[in-house]
């Protein structure tokens, strides 16, 4: 007789996330957005962030080994031999379009010439004086085996701690070198935050599971990076749960609109993305490699050019590169109407209470170099993802049931469907065949239809277009990011609008397109980007525009943290509560939930 009991299916089926329902209060909720300079973080209820240097010193335990600093300024793109000759080509056009934009006067600019300066400037030394605002170096006679944040940035050099920064240019600083692999930037992650968690919002880690966190990533990601910053706040840090957004959709919900071109200009980025209705188009999003760091760099070496040498700054200390970024802050503009020699005073705070003056004088130095950021041929660049584009998931092993795995799929079922297609094809077209014989035999019959047979090969073409559609696709974002090339702000604006498929869209974000970060907050920087993009639309959807605004700061909001705002008021909206991501379920399901629970097409 057999046996009443129920036989445990072999591969029991795996349960569904549960989704729960749990009031947030806005104090438990810390807002990260990790950036490739500073980090921001502080809770949801707090009106602006904690802004931290995103970097770690570590102590060297052979300092006759010591390694290399991550340098701020100084990039590899630019070490190749035809970079002076780029450079020059770059502002040699950026001094034509200088000349061809009227004033608000309507008089035309006039260049002035480097040699013009060169000869007063190389002989101005510089007066010093005591300061009382010169950052102070970082105290380490205990010898910490590591520093985060300014204290990192101010130790002495003779001393032997390693610089590194996580982040690089929006994405996981991931390299060949010491340090480059992702276990030791994702260590370093872990001891930045928890530093700034316990010392600057003064949460324990072992509190940190009665928190939640929402995570700012960029725009065009990387997937796996995705996974493991979350499994760091969950399962290294200790958040009960988190939620994972863009910062172009955060920068729209931060400044209260609902559809925009979306333009982050960061200090080694440039992001693009069309947003509408809390939605990121895909097609649109685009990220440049360059920022405020490059024009810091270039209006160095534009300096030099006239004269001013500035021998107290060197580009691989990262005291003076704060002192570099500082010039460029206070010189620097966009405003056509200023023109001609002036006389500036540029301020050097050296760390042992000193200041350095140097009264010199400047041409179009100052607005040189921000212009770079719509000629990005100024700056002298050469290298492969120097602009990227949101790539398709390649998959991963936790969930076997991804987007691959459906196109994988598809693709076998229209294999199966043109097996059988082609099979009754050919019969189809063997019977027409013997009756057309017959028709011949017959004088009488009536004219042949040419078309007898074009209905099956019509069918089986079409089947094999749409069995290829998919691998098509991907050659595509292959082959786009490719051929693109280094775009200025003004022309990647266009190219982002212009991927959106709707007529009525394109036109919304032609009239309003949303600057956050601080790469781009340079006086007249709005009037510049009206003039460039108004006249790089396409004819037709200019006559229906009524006006092209340029929001830089939104609610008089500091550029800088409107993404930061908008993940803030993330957490606390209604709707968003379904998409926790919870510690116990991410253990059980990883990556999964990412597909399921993210408020956009992971």
């Amino acid at each position: 007789m057999p046996s009443s009991v129920a036989k445990k299916p072999l591969f029991p089926p795996t349960p569904e996330p549960a989704s729960e329902q749990q009031t947030v209060q806005a104090p438990t909720v810390i807002v990260i957005q990790p950036g490739s300079v500073n980090l921001r973080i502080g809770r949801a209820s707090d009106a602006f962030p904690i802004t931290v240097p995103h970097c770690v010193a570590r102590k060297c335990l052979d300092p006759s080994k010591r390694l290399a600093d991550d340098y701020m300024l100084l990039r590899p793109e630019c070490n190749h031999p035809e970079a002076g000759q780029q450079i020059r080509a770059g502002l040699a056009s950026i001094e034509e379009m200088l000349l061809t934009r009227p004033t608000q006067t309507g008089e035309y600019r006039q260049i002035t010439l480097p040699r013009q300066l060169m000869a007063f400037n190389s002989q101005v030394p510089p007066e010093t004086l005591k300061s009382t605002e010169s950052p102070a170096w970082t105290n380490i006679e205990k010898k910490p085996p590591y520093l985060v944040g300014d204290e990192a940035l101010y130790i002495p050099s003779r001393e032997s701690y390693r610089l590194s920064w996580p982040m690089r240019r929006g994405r996981l600083n991931i390299h060949d070198g010491p340090g480059g692999s992702l276990t030791a930037v994702l260590a370093d992650l872990e001891t930045i935050w928890g530093h700034v968690l316990q010392e600057h919002l003064e949460i324990p880690i072992k509190d940190l599971k009665h928190y939640r966190a929402v995570l700012l990533i960029p725009d065009v990601y990387v997937h796996k990076h995705v996974k493991v910053l979350v499994n760091l706040l969950l399962n290294t840090l200790g958040f009960a749960a988190a939620i994972v957004h863009q910062e172009s959709v955060c920068a729209t919900y931060g400044s209260g609109l609902t559809v925009a071109c979306v333009v982050d200009v960061g200090d080694q980025k440039t992001s693009v993305s069309c947003v509408e209705d809390g939605i990121s188009h895909r097609a649109s999003r685009l990220t440049m490699e360059f920022g405020g760091s490059d024009v810091s760099r270039l209006f160095h070496s534009l300096l030099a050019r006239c004269g001013v040498a500035l021998p107290e700054l060197n580009l691989t200390n990262p005291p003076d590169v704060i002192q570099m970024q500082g010039l460029k802050e206070t010189c620097c503009h966009l405003n056509q109407d200023q023109y001609g020699i002036t006389q500036q005073c540029l301020e050097i705070h050296r760390p042992d209470n000193m200041l350095l003056k140097y009264k010199v004088k400047l041409g179009d130095e100052p607005i040189l170099a921000p212009m770079a950021l719509f000629k990005p041929m100024a700056f002298g660049l050469l290298g492969d993802h120097l602009i990227r584009v949101q790539s398709r998931f390649e998959g991963d092993p936790d969930d076997p049931h991804d987007e691959e795995y459906l196109r994988q799929t598809q693709r076998q079922s229209w294999a199966g469907r043109m097996g059988s297609s082609k099979k009754d094809t050919a019969d189809m077209s063997r019977d027409t065949s013997e009756q057309n014989l017959s028709q011949l035999d017959d004088l009488n019959s009536g004219p042949l239809d040419d078309d007898s047979n074009d209905v099956p090969d019509v069918m089986t073409a079409t089947e094999n277009k749409s069995t290829r559609r998919g691998d098509d696709e991907d050659d595509v974002e292959m082959d786009e990011e490719n051929d693109l090339h280094l775009m200025g702000v003004d022309e990647a604006i266009i190219h982002s609008i212009e991927k959106c498929d709707s007529e009525e869209l394109r036109r919304k974000l032609y009239s309003c397109v949303l600057v956050v970060g601080g790469g781009l907050q340079f006086e007249g920087a709005v009037r510049w980007l009206q003039y460039q993009v108004w006249h790089s639309i396409p004819l037709t959807m200019r006559q229906q525009l009524d006006n092209l605004e340029i929001i830089t700061k939104p609610k008089d909001m500091n550029a800088s943290c409107t993404s930061w705002k908008g993940g803030a008021i993330l957490a606390c909206l209604d709707s968003t509560q379904e998409l926790w991501i919870r510690q116990r379920e991410w253990k059980q399901f990883s990556v999964r939930l990412l597909r399921e629970r993210v408020p956009f097409i992971w």
